[in-house]
């Protein structure tokens, strides 16, 4: 007797239809002969309401899929073994909701038929399917290459399914996946943007792309290859996201076509060096990187002087060459993460990322005065060839871009006033103030 409560104690507290249903062979009439507990659970509604939608269930089967709730039927009393079938129905509530069936044949007598069946909600992964078939029709219009992927908000578990034999494999799934983001081969500039996207979509509803740099999804490889990510949260039947699921598609070559674009926009044609746009919105962004670090930067300006007297004297195509040569000398001085950049026509300026203390910043602005000093010996312009730079140190000088140009400018305009062809520090201390040359 124990038992056979454990079992009835089960079978009632399933979350689900665990139903048995008389259905007129002929005319596919289905009635309810019994209906559990949970069934009323799965609906969300009254016994009352529950009880008169499945008095006649196939009048609440959404007119296009009618024709596979009794297909389904005539399987089942077919008697061939379990038959499954998902339709649609309209609910207690007015909305709309997938049911799916298994069921087979309990008994048969004339014609009077009993089945017995297990009814699940499968919404949410019907949902899930259509998205991910929804963005697949559209990515492969688009890229032979997918990745398509499956994040359970409730289990922090994402399934990767890999379109293609040479992925790592063809479907891995990943405990814990919010954790093993960081370790993920994601490119550090990334990781933070590409959680942070993950995370919004787990809390409300949400369509976003993102594009990042990854070396994980390749077999045996180290390099970074550029991807591109959509994401669509699914939301669950209690209003919460269940799932957040999405593509993510190989974008390597366009991205690099797109940077060489972008790289030709942000550059200037005759020194190679980047435009003053493209040199101040790097040098921002480069800055909060230093927040909270115990290194140094140094902002460097550099400008030419009487440069007007060359180019009015030599001509254009001499003062084209001359700044050429000086924008080649600032490229092979300054390289990794510096920023380098021509921010007016004889105005040159540079960020020194981590240079470590002024002294450093010292020595290669010595050096660079004194290789385009003798850059031009020989030529006509030999000996009328200078510049005069002021530097500016990260933090004392300034934590912002506004407050380093500032002082980098105010150190220059020491020099230009003080015999020009050198360098000078910026210090508060105005005694500090020296040309070097």
């Amino acid at each position: 007797m124990e038992h056979r409560e454990f079992i009835d104690s089960i079978v009632e507290n399933f979350i689900g239809g665990i139903c048995a249903f008389e259905v007129d062979a002929g005319t596919l009439d289905i009635t309810p002969v019994y209906l559990n507990s949970g069934l009323y659970r799965m609906l969300g509604g009254k016994k009352d309401a529950v009880d008169q939608l499945f008095s006649n269930i196939r009048l609440s089967v959404i007119p296009d899929d009618v024709a596979i709730f009794d297909q389904g039927l005539k399987d089942i009393l077919s008697d061939d073994g379990a038959v499954a079938f998902e339709f649609r129905i309209v609910n207690t509530d007015g909305g709309l909701m997938w049911l799916r069936i298994n069921g087979n044949l309990y008994s048969r007598e004339n014609n009077k038929n009993i089945i017995s069946t297990v009814i699940t909600d499968c919404t949410e992964q019907k949902a899930i399917e259509e998205e991910l078939k929804r963005q697949s029709d559209y990515i492969h219009l688009l890229m032979d290459t997918d990745i398509t992927f499956d994040f359970n908000c409730r289990t922090d578990v994402c399934v990767f399914r890999y379109a293609h034999a040479d992925k790592i494999a063809h479907d891995e799934v990943v405990q814990g996946y919010l954790e093993k983001i960081p370790t993920s081969g994601l490119h550090e500039d990334d990781i933070k943007p590409y959680a942070r996207m993950f995370t919004s979509a787990m809390y409300h509803s949400h369509r976003d792309s993102i594009e990042f740099r990854s070396n994980g999804f390749l077999k045996d490889s180290d390099e970074y290859r550029w991807y591109k990510a959509n994401i669509v949260s699914i939301m669950g039947k209690e209003g919460y996201v269940s799932h957040v699921i999405g593509h993510i598609i190989d974008n390597h070559e366009n991205k690099l076509k797109e940077i060489e674009l972008q790289l030709r926009a942000d550059h200037d044609g005759l020194t190679g060096l980047m435009n003053k746009k493209a040199t101040e919105e790097l040098i921002e962004r480069l800055l909060p990187k230093y927040e909270g670090k115990d290194q140094e930067g140094a902002l460097i300006i550099l400008d030419t002087d009487d440069f007007k007297g060359v180019n009015d004297t030599y001509g254009h195509s001499m003062g084209d060459h001359v700044l050429a040569t000086i924008g080649e000398i600032i490229r092979n001085n300054f390289k990794g993460m510096d920023v380098t950049g021509r921010i007016g026509g004889d105005e040159f300026m540079v960020f020194v990322n981590n240079i470590g203390n002024s002294n450093n910043a010292s020595i290669l602005a010595e050096r660079v005065e004194t290789q385009i000093q003798h850059a031009f010996d020989g030529e006509e312009v030999e000996g009328k060839v200078s510049m005069s730079i002021g530097i500016a140190m990260y933090p004392s000088a300034g934590r912002d871009f506004e407050t380093l140009y500032k002082h980098a400018d105010e150190a220059l305009y020491y020099v230009k006033n003080h015999g020009k062809a050198g360098w000078n520090m910026y210090s508060e201390d105005e005694a500090a103030n020296r040309v070097h040359h």
